[in-house]
């Protein structure tokens, strides 16, 4: 199992595997717009799951899949 990671200034991260592609963020529009520009505008996305904590930030993890092969 191969794991990357990218962080951006923009509030959200990547995290890629062998088996699938996720982004988390704070704001889910931050990582659709992150999405978008890293799959061309194509792709689906398979999940999307808010997750609450008491001590840091709520965090959005999106899982998704770019059509094309660049992603």
């Amino acid at each position: 199992m191969i794991l990357s990671s990218c962080t951006s200034g923009y509030g959200y991260k990547f995290i890629s595997t062998s088996y699938t592609n996720l982004c988390l963020t704070e704001e889910k529009k931050e990582c659709i717009k992150a999405i978008n520009e890293r799959c061309k505008s194509d792709y689906t996305i398979d999940s999307m799951q808010k997750y609450e904590y008491y001590i840091d930030s709520d965090k959005i993890i999106i899982k998704f899949n770019c059509r094309n092969r660049n992603g």
